[in-house]
């Protein structure tokens, strides 16, 4: 618990400092490092599934268009111009590069995964571009701070099992914790630094939307313990003392910044 509680500090440090000191590259080297990070673990735990996916080319094609949509913003190069261009290049070298009877599962595996992880990064970039910092660290505190909720929530109070295949620990009484202490951040946030935030995104708007960020939290959270559970492994990765690799810490965010991204882009 020490080793955990001393990661969430660097990280958190890592997360505020970065972009307060650097700005937009903050938010964009980290977006880029552990974006990077966690195709490097969820490509493994693919392949240790029996999945066959080409490690090495889906790992250079995914950071090669994190990287297209952080140094060319939406206006000059549209997203889906970019995703579109990225799918017909990736198809035709998976073509090249399978053998015989290989070639739809290495083609979908290899293509997929890289788009499955392009969409939660590449929301976030998209969220810097269009938005600002300070959008994108609201979602990552939403997220965060539902995910300590529902632990907390659930260790003190929890019952009933949420998902006992996939997930045995969670509760459902963690998730209703967890769903309040998202919203609770949420509108501390906007209340504390709505000067760096949309007019629009008043006290009222931050709350509805962070019972949707958070559920979003939770089911990404299901996805990566699916992915382990199917690995058999108990953590992605250990390059994070205390939590375990990139992708157990990224997890919860796989679908809480595109559907992040949606609200922000629908109602601000």
């Amino acid at each position: 618990m020490k080793d955990r509680i001393l990661a969430t500090l660097v990280l958190w440090t890592l997360i505020l400092g970065l972009p307060y000191l650097l700005g937009d590259a903050g938010a964009f080297l980290l977006l880029a490092v552990f974006g990077t990070g966690t195709f490097v673990e969820f490509s493994w735990l693919l392949r240790r599934s029996g999945r066959s996916i080409d490690r090495g080319f889906s790992m250079l094609a995914f950071v090669v268009l994190l990287l297209t949509m952080i140094f060319f913003p939406p206006w000059v190069l549209p997203p889906f111009a970019l995703l579109c261009l990225g799918l017909v290049l990736m198809a035709i070298a998976c073509l090249l590069r399978s053998n015989s009877g290989e070639i739809t599962a290495h083609t979908l595996a290899t293509t997929g995964a890289v788009f499955f992880l392009l969409f939660p990064f590449g929301s976030g970039v998209l969220i810097v571009h269009e938005s600002g910092v300070a959008l994108l660290v609201w979602i990552i505190a939403v997220t965060k701070f539902g995910d300590v909720g529902a632990l907390l929530t659930g260790m003190w109070l929890g019952k009933n099992k949420l998902s006992p295949i996939l997930s045995p620990n969670k509760t459902w009484e963690g998730l209703a914790g967890g769903v309040t202490a998202a919203v609770v951040i949420s509108v501390l946030y906007v209340i504390f630094l709505g000067q760096w935030l949309p007019e629009s995104l008043g006290p009222g708007g931050a709350a509805w939307m962070a019972v949707f960020i958070s559920l979003a939290g939770v089911g990404g959270d299901l996805l990566e313990s699916a992915f382990k559970r199917e690995a058999n492994v108990k953590d992605s990765g250990v390059a994070i003392p205390g939590i375990g690799g990139f992708f157990d810490l990224s997890d919860s965010l796989l679908l809480a910044l595109p559907v992040g991204y949606a609200l922000i882009w629908i109602f601000l």
